[in-house]
């Protein structure tokens, strides 16, 4: 597979003077949400800025999934009726009544594939779970309210059809990192008993790095590619609608991450402790925003345990 350039909004050519400091933003212009002024919202919303070596982890991401791919190579089947929607299933030959992770990938909304997820299937496989990755549409593709209904439609088939390939229809879960994070969240919303499931459809998620209120997003420079409009912003963030969350939550962050998804997860946190839904709330050290999920594929890391811990695995 040929790897992309990451690429969000103008600030994807940061100066070599950016990406020297993780601190310091760009001073310039009014604030046009918090203290962020115009240029510093982008740069908060532009992981180029904040790893640098962006390019080289998302590679290590396809290289390392590809791998896993050949020592245990996955059932595809097909969840939904366009050719994108599809599905990777990694489980134990022998697997019979396993609790599922269903794995939603990030990507900013608009790169990678279920293709470059599968690098956390022996860990979860390991512990006698399965791992499930979708593949969605992105925002070339697809809005953002299509993306969401193909999340919601890969986990209502994993639901339907988990006794088929050893799962447990009632211990499914599912993780998600960055975009992944945020359409995760928006499955946790989903009212499961209108779609015929029981309204705990999913038993827990663990949230890494995601986005929980779209308004400081649709503000920044990618809403340029998502063309967000007030109504997407309210019905996607999973912020707005606590109510509707029926399970335990585990959220994670990266430690050396843009302060603004380290304020997302920060503040999504305090609210689900406020209900009693928080699960733990991981702080992955020496680790940024890329390097945060590639922990689930060493066994014995702060986000495995977490993820263990949430699935009681």
């Amino acid at each position: 597979m040929k790897r992309r350039s990451f690429v969000v909004g103008a600030a994807a050519c940061a100066s070599s003077a950016a990406l020297a400091s993780r601190t310091a933003f760009t001073q310039s212009g009014k604030p046009v949400f918090l203290d962020y002024s115009q240029e510093q919202l982008d740069q908060a919303y532009d992981q180029s800025v904040w790893a640098p070596q962006v390019n080289e982890l998302l590679a290590y991401d396809t290289s390392s999934s590809a791998a896993v791919r050949k020592t245990m190579p996955p059932r595809t089947v097909r969840y939904g009726k366009s050719e994108i929607e599809q599905a990777d299933i990694f489980a134990a030959p022998n697997a019979r009544g396993a609790p599922v992770l269903v794995y939603i990938h990030g990507g900013a909304w608009i790169l990678n594939s279920r293709l470059d997820a599968s690098f956390p299937a022996p860990t979860v496989v390991g512990r006698g779970a399965i791992h499930f990755v979708p593949d969605y549409a992105n925002a070339k593709q697809a809005r953002l309210p299509e993306m969401i209904e193909q999340v919601r439609g890969a986990v209502e088939w994993a639901v339907r059809n988990a006794a088929s390939f050893g799962g447990d229809p009632g211990r499914v879960y599912i993780a998600g990192h960055s975009s992944g994070g945020h359409l995760a969240s928006c499955a946790l919303i989903t009212d499961w008993a209108g779609r015929g499931l029981p309204a705990d459809a999913i038993k827990g998620g663990l949230l890494m790095s995601g986005m929980f209120d779209l308004h400081p997003v649709a503000l920044s420079s990618r809403n340029d590619y998502l063309k967000l409009t007030p109504e997407d912003v309210q019905a996607a963030s999973a912020m707005r609608h606590l109510d509707r969350i029926a399970c335990p939550i585990a959220i994670a962050s990266a430690d050396l991450d843009s302060p603004e998804f380290k304020r997302q997860s920060k503040v999504f946190a305090e609210a689900l402790a406020g209900m009693g839904r928080l699960a733990s709330h991981t702080i992955v050290f020496a680790a940024n925003h890329f390097q945060e999920p590639q922990r689930l594929a060493t066994p014995d890391s702060e986000l495995s345990r977490a993820l263990f811990s949430l699935m009681k695995i």
